[in-house]
This record gives structure tokens, C-alpha cells and sequence, in this order.
């Protein structure tokens, strides 16, 4: 029963924040509105975990790969672009669609790289590592201190999540 609660808080949750992000910046700069897009994605690849874990807690041969796929988006998609997205925003570099998209295609051949050859335990936990670091120093860049103090805490609520959390890569 909770692990049904936890999936639908983390689904109302990622697809609200996704469709507020992109209709609260749809008239921003380009530049600034490819990281809300890349933010928005990710929650929309959360989203659709939580939906998947929602609809099949118990899954079988052919849903259990939807779910584990899914979870793997989440995990080693959508994570790695948020702390991009913050690292992105703290050091002011903007990257075109283009490039958003040859990082997903890096991350997605990294994990199946890493899968294929058993590195996939090592892998996700190296990612933990450095999706915090990114996070802290995403954070430790914004320019103002409100900023700095709550991306500081969510820095630090993500990292227990993670390390308490985190999935292994099948």
C-alpha cells in the first residue's frame, strides 16, 4: 500500500512540476527555455516510472520490462539531466537542443556499455557520486543565497534518496 502512495505522490508530483515549468517559461529566451525543456522531460521520464509502478505493482514477464526500463530512464536518464540542468544553469552555459540530445544519446550508450559488460553495479553507483557532486556544485554556483540555500537542500534530501534508493541496473 505504500509503495502505491509513494508511486502516486511521485507521479502527481513530476507531472505537475513538468507541465508548470514549461507553461510558466514558454516565453523565455531559447536558450534558457532547452534547460526548462530538458527539465520538464525529465520529469515527464519520472512521471511515467511512477505511472508504470502504479498501474503494475505487481508485475509480470512482459510488464516487469516496461517497469525496469522505465526505472532505468528515471534513474539513468532523467537524474543525470536534472544535475545537468543545474550545473548548466550555475556556470551560465547554454546548450542548443542539439547538444541535449548527443548528451542523451551518451548516456544512454554509457549505461548499455556498462550493462553489457557487468559494469552496471559500478556504473550506477559512480552516477550516484557524481549526480551529487554535480548537484552541489550546480547549487554552490547560483547567484543568489536563497537560491544557493535551497538547492543546497534539495542537493542534500536527493542524496539520501539516492544512496537509500537507487535501483540496480538489470
Amino acid at each position: 500500500m505504500q509503495d502505491l502512495l509513494n508511486s502516486a505522490a511521485l507521479l502527481v508530483s513530476s507531472l505537475t512540476s513538468s507541465v508548470w515549468l514549461l507553461h510558466r517559461h514558454k516565453q523565455d529566451k531559447p536558450e534558457s527555455h532547452y534547460k526548462v525543456r530538458v527539465f520538464a522531460l525529465s520529469c515527464f521520464f519520472i512521471g511515467a516510472y511512477a505511472l508504470t509502478r502504479l498501474i503494475w505493482s505487481n508485475p509480470g514477464s512482459h510488464t516487469g520490462t516496461l517497469v525496469q526500463m522505465t526505472e532505468n530512464l528515471s534513474f539513468f536518464i532523467a537524474l543525470p539531466f536534472i544535475a545537468t540542468v543545474f550545473l548548466a544553469t550555475g556556470k551560465g552555459w547554454h546548450w542548443s537542443m542539439a547538444g541535449w540530445g548527443r548528451w542523451l544519446l551518451g548516456l544512454i550508450a554509457f549505461f548499455e556499455l556498462t550493462r553489457r559488460t557487468d559494469y552496471g553495479v559500478i556504473y550506477s553507483q559512480v552516477l550516484v557520486l557524481l549526480l551529487l557532486l554535480a548537484l552541489v556544485i550546480g547549487a554552490l554556483l547560483l547567484k543568489t543565497n536563497q537560491a544557493r540555500l535551497l538547492s543546497l537542500g534539495g542537493s542534500a534530501l536527493a542524496g539520501i534518496a539516492l544512496l537509500l534508493f537507487s535501483p540496480t541496473p538489470y
